[in-house]
Protein backbone atom coordinates (compact mmCIF):
# COMPACT_ATOMS: atom_id res chain seq x y z
CA UNK A 1 0.00 0.00 0.00
CA UNK A 2 2.85 2.39 0.81
CA UNK A 3 4.36 1.86 -2.66
CA UNK A 4 1.00 2.62 -4.24
CA UNK A 5 0.80 5.94 -2.36
CA UNK A 6 4.36 6.78 -3.46
CA UNK A 7 3.45 6.07 -7.08
CA UNK A 8 0.42 8.34 -6.89
CA UNK A 9 2.56 11.05 -5.33
CA UNK A 10 4.88 10.82 -8.34
CA UNK A 11 1.88 11.10 -10.65
CA UNK A 12 0.63 14.11 -8.69
CA UNK A 13 4.02 15.80 -8.88
CA UNK A 14 4.15 15.19 -12.63
CA UNK A 15 0.71 16.76 -13.05
CA UNK A 16 1.68 19.72 -10.87
CA UNK A 17 4.82 20.20 -12.96
CA UNK A 18 2.82 20.07 -16.20
CA UNK A 19 0.26 22.46 -14.74
CA UNK A 20 2.87 24.99 -13.61
CA UNK A 21 4.86 24.62 -16.82
CA UNK A 22 1.87 25.38 -19.02
CA UNK A 23 0.56 28.18 -16.82
CA UNK A 24 3.87 29.98 -16.51
CA UNK A 25 5.01 29.44 -20.11
CA UNK A 26 1.69 30.52 -21.61
CA UNK A 27 1.57 33.54 -19.29
CA UNK A 28 5.08 34.60 -20.30
CA UNK A 29 4.52 34.03 -24.03
CA UNK A 30 1.25 35.94 -24.11
CA UNK A 31 2.77 38.73 -22.02
CA UNK A 32 5.81 39.03 -24.28
CA UNK A 33 3.66 39.03 -27.42
CA UNK A 34 1.43 41.74 -25.98
CA UNK A 35 4.36 43.79 -24.71
CA UNK A 36 6.42 43.67 -27.92
CA UNK A 37 3.84 43.40 -30.69
CA UNK A 38 0.75 45.06 -29.19
CA UNK A 39 2.09 47.57 -26.67
CA UNK A 40 -1.13 49.61 -26.83
CA UNK A 41 -3.00 46.63 -25.39
CA UNK A 42 -0.46 45.71 -22.71
CA UNK A 43 -1.42 46.96 -19.25
CA UNK A 44 0.45 47.04 -15.97
CA UNK A 45 -1.90 44.57 -14.28
CA UNK A 46 -1.22 41.84 -16.86
CA UNK A 47 1.09 39.72 -14.63
CA UNK A 48 -1.70 39.42 -12.05
CA UNK A 49 -3.86 37.44 -14.50
CA UNK A 50 -1.52 34.45 -15.07
CA UNK A 51 -0.58 34.57 -11.38
CA UNK A 52 -4.22 34.40 -10.34
CA UNK A 53 -4.99 31.49 -12.65
CA UNK A 54 -1.86 29.63 -11.56
CA UNK A 55 -2.84 30.00 -7.92
CA UNK A 56 -6.43 28.92 -8.64
CA UNK A 57 -5.17 25.94 -10.64
CA UNK A 58 -2.99 24.79 -7.76
CA UNK A 59 -5.90 25.18 -5.32
CA UNK A 60 -8.15 23.17 -7.63
CA UNK A 61 -5.49 20.48 -8.01
CA UNK A 62 -4.98 20.25 -4.25
CA UNK A 63 -8.73 19.99 -3.65
CA UNK A 64 -8.91 17.17 -6.20
CA UNK A 65 -6.11 15.26 -4.44
CA UNK A 66 -7.73 15.65 -1.02
CA UNK A 67 -11.15 14.70 -2.37
CA UNK A 68 -9.75 11.67 -4.17
CA UNK A 69 -8.21 10.42 -0.95
CA UNK A 70 -11.11 11.20 1.38
CA UNK A 71 -14.24 10.72 -0.74
CA UNK A 72 -13.58 9.73 -4.35
CA UNK A 73 -17.28 9.33 -5.15
CA UNK A 74 -17.83 13.08 -4.73
CA UNK A 75 -14.93 14.18 -6.92
CA UNK A 76 -17.23 15.37 -9.73
CA UNK A 77 -19.23 17.49 -7.29
CA UNK A 78 -16.05 19.03 -5.88
CA UNK A 79 -14.72 19.71 -9.37
CA UNK A 80 -17.93 21.45 -10.45
CA UNK A 81 -18.09 23.42 -7.20
CA UNK A 82 -14.50 24.60 -7.70
CA UNK A 83 -15.31 25.58 -11.29
CA UNK A 84 -18.25 27.64 -10.04
CA UNK A 85 -16.17 29.32 -7.35
CA UNK A 86 -13.44 30.12 -9.86
CA UNK A 87 -15.98 31.62 -12.27
CA UNK A 88 -17.49 33.73 -9.48
CA UNK A 89 -14.10 35.02 -8.30
CA UNK A 90 -13.05 35.77 -11.89
CA UNK A 91 -16.21 37.74 -12.61
CA UNK A 92 -15.87 39.55 -9.28
CA UNK A 93 -12.28 40.51 -10.12
CA UNK A 94 -13.43 41.85 -13.50
CA UNK A 95 -16.08 43.92 -11.78
CA UNK A 96 -13.68 45.27 -9.14
CA UNK A 97 -11.08 46.10 -11.79
CA UNK A 98 -13.70 47.98 -13.78
CA UNK A 99 -15.00 49.88 -10.77
CA UNK A 100 -11.72 50.82 -9.08
CA UNK A 101 -8.90 50.77 -11.61
CA UNK A 102 -10.67 51.39 -14.93
CA UNK A 103 -7.51 51.45 -17.07
CA UNK A 104 -7.56 49.34 -20.23
CA UNK A 105 -10.75 47.66 -19.02
CA UNK A 106 -11.55 46.01 -22.36
CA UNK A 107 -8.05 44.57 -22.68
CA UNK A 108 -8.12 43.33 -19.09
CA UNK A 109 -11.47 41.63 -19.63
CA UNK A 110 -10.46 39.99 -22.93
CA UNK A 111 -7.14 38.70 -21.59
CA UNK A 112 -8.82 37.43 -18.41
CA UNK A 113 -11.52 35.60 -20.35
CA UNK A 114 -8.94 34.19 -22.77
CA UNK A 115 -6.90 32.81 -19.90
CA UNK A 116 -10.06 31.55 -18.20
CA UNK A 117 -11.04 29.43 -21.20
CA UNK A 118 -7.48 28.25 -21.86
CA UNK A 119 -7.07 27.13 -18.26
CA UNK A 120 -10.53 25.57 -18.33
CA UNK A 121 -9.27 23.25 -21.07
CA UNK A 122 -6.08 22.37 -19.19
CA UNK A 123 -7.91 21.80 -15.89
CA UNK A 124 -10.50 19.61 -17.64
CA UNK A 125 -7.64 17.54 -19.04
CA UNK A 126 -6.22 17.13 -15.53
CA UNK A 127 -9.65 16.19 -14.20
CA UNK A 128 -9.98 13.51 -16.89
CA UNK A 129 -6.58 12.15 -15.81
CA UNK A 130 -7.83 11.98 -12.21
CA UNK A 131 -10.98 10.15 -13.28
CA UNK A 132 -9.05 7.64 -15.41
CA UNK A 133 -6.77 6.95 -12.43
CA UNK A 134 -9.78 6.47 -10.16
CA UNK A 135 -11.58 4.16 -12.59
CA UNK A 136 -8.42 2.12 -13.18
CA UNK A 137 -8.06 1.68 -9.41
Amino acid sequence: MHRLNKMFDKVHWKLIFVLLFFYIIVGLIVGLIMYHYYPDYYFSWYPAIPGYFTLMGLVLFRCMIVCRRNNPKKIINVYMMMRGIKLFITLLSLLLYTLYIDVNTFEFAMVTLGFYFFYLIIETYIFIKFEKERIKK
